[in-house]
Order: C-alpha cells, then sequence, then structure tokens
C-alpha cells in the first residue's frame, strides 16, 4: 500500500525547495571537487524535489549531465542500497571534517557538532545494504593456498586498521583534551613514528581475525564491533602502560582507567575497518557461514 501524502503549504513547499536546490549545489560541486559526496546531495534533491514542485522534479531527472549520478539515486529508491564507493566517501567526509576540526583547535561546539555528524553518517551508512549485486559470493576450501591467502588477506586487512587505529589514537586524546580543557603538544613527527608501529601491530591483529571471522556474527559491522570489542578485552591490560606513557609525553595527566577507556572505542573502529576491508578484498560475504 502506498503511503498518502497530505498536501503542502506554500511554506513547506518553499522549504522543501530551498533545501532541495541548495543540496543540488552541494551536489554539482561534488562533480567537480574530490571528496564531495555527489550522490548524497543528489538523493536529497530529489526527496524534496518529489514532494515540492512536480516540474523541478522533472528537469532534474530530465537533465543529461546528471544521468550517471541520478542512475544510483534510483537504484537507491528501487533496492535500498548504496555502493561501497558512495558509503567510503560519504564517511570519508565526515571523519575527516571532524579530525581537521579537532587538530586545528575549532570551538568545543564545532567538534561535538561535527562528531554528532559523522557517528549519524556512519549509523545511517550502515543500516542501509551494501549494493554488492556484481560482488560474487565465493567459498573458501581448506587447501594451504586458500587458507594462506585468507591470513595475508587477513594481514593487509588488519594493516589497514592499525593505521586507523594510529591517526585515532592521536585524534581522541587531544578531543578529550580539549573537552576537559586541558592543553595538548601535537607533534607531527610523533604521529609519523607511530603509524608504521601500529600498522604493523594492526596486520598481526588481521591474522586471527582471518581464522576467527566465521565464527562471528554474518553481519559485517556487527563482526567488526565484536572483534574490536575482543580486542579490547585482551589487549587494553598488556598495552596500557604504552598509552599511559605516551599521554604523559603529550602532555596529558589523567587517570589511569581514563586513559584504558578511552581507547575502547579505537579497537571497535579498528575491528570496522578490517572486517569492511577483508570482506571486499576477500569478495567473501560467509553466505555459507
Amino acid at each position: 500500500m502506498k503511503p498518502v501524502y497530505k498536501p503542502l503549504s506554500w511554506a513547506q513547499r518553499a522549504v522543501l525547495i530551498g533545501v532541495g536546490t541548495t543540496s543540488l549545489g552541494f551536489g554539482v560541486a561534488g562533480m567537480f571537487l574530490p571528496g564531495v559526496p555527489t550522490t548524497i546531495f543528489l538523493l536529497i534533491t530529489v526527496g524534496c524535489y518529489a514532494r515540492s514542485s512536480e516540474r523541478l522534479y522533472v528537469w532534474l531527472v530530465t537533465r543529461p549531465w546528471l544521468q550517471k549520478p541520478l542512475e544510483t539515486v534510483f537504484r537507491f529508491k528501487e533496492r535500498g542500497t548504496l555502493p561501497l564507493r558512495i558509503k567510503l566517501i560519504a564517511q570519508g567526509v565526515a571523519w575527516s571534517s571532524f579530525v581537521l576540526t579537532v587538530l586545528s583547535n575549532a570551538s568545543l561546539f564545532a567538534q561535538l557538532f561535527t562528531l554528532a555528524l559523522a557517528v549519524t553518517c556512519s549509523v545511517v551508512m550502515a543500516i542501509i545494504k551494501t549494493d554488492d549485486a556484481d560482488l560474487p559470493t565465493r567459498t573458501w576450501g581448506s587447501t594451504l593456498p586458500e587458507i594462506a591467502r585468507q591470513l595475508w588477506i587477513g594481514a593487509l586487512s588488519g594493516a589497514l586498521g592499525g593505521l586507523i587505529w594510529g591517526i585515532s589514537a592521536q585524534v581522541i586524546m587531544r578531543f578529550v583534551a580539549n573537552i576537559v580543557g586541558q592543553s595538548l603538544q601535537f607533534d607531527p613527527r610523533d604521529m609519523l613514528v607511530m603509524l608504521p608501529a601500529t600498522t604493523v601491530l594492526g596486520a598481526l591483529a588481521g591474522l586471527p581475525y582471518a581464522g576467527l571471522r566465521r565464527r562471528l556474527p554474518k553481519r559485517t559491522w556487527l563482526r567488526g564491533v565484536v572483534f574490536g570489542a575482543l580486542l579490547a578485552l585482551i589487549l587494553v591490560v598488556p598495552l596500557h602502560p604504552y598509552l599511559q606513557a605516551t599521554a604523559a609525553q603529550m602532555g596529558l595527566q589523567w587517570h589511569e582507567g581514563i586513559i584504558a577507556l578511552l581507547f575502547v572505542p579505537n579497537f571497535i573502529i579498528y575491528g570496522l575497518v578490517t572486517s569492511s576491508a577483508f570482506g571486499r578484498l576477500a569478495r567473501d560475504r560467509l553466505a555459507a557461514a
């Protein structure tokens, strides 16, 4: 049964047209500026124009230069899915904005606002299914080459997760320091030293993920959350002296428990990145798991 929409007032239509037109401007800009998610903005424009103005809606969908991005928009309306590329761009823009506000010493309101937007974006992207229509499902065998390939993909995926872990560690400490009003000494050279170490450790942690993933939940994002939580339980205590020393080196004087607790979300982020990267590199959705 199709939903029945009540007629809109002229004020409501004006608001929708304004939002849709603004979103269209961002979408068109995204066709020329790298990192700006064209499809997301066009999706907003289509929804606004469809409810507020038939003339603008028809004009929008008949523009030849918009046909390619609009294909993704209408595929979303039909299937309720989005390509992984669109999801990555949307989250990349959202989280990059948060990182920039933290590292640039923007106002606390700006940091909290961009954090809320980034978290909302990630939740929405996790709820929306990924369009894997062209992605074949692979069934892994138990031969030695197949096992070696899975371990290699696990290490590669874990290395990417470890790289993100290192960047997130710096951002998390600086963000919390900004919240409590404590100055933080940030040296880019420390990050350059830290990132290779976290990348190697991430690759090592990716090896057990390759073997354990079939025993974890089937949903990619839930599998990543569970694996990240397991790593946090196992590694937070052994890594605590290093985390405390790093925080002290950066000028942070916090309670030991707070320092350890801060890095629990970081392990969740690691698990999500590793799980997503493995699923794409291995072309394995664990349909038979």
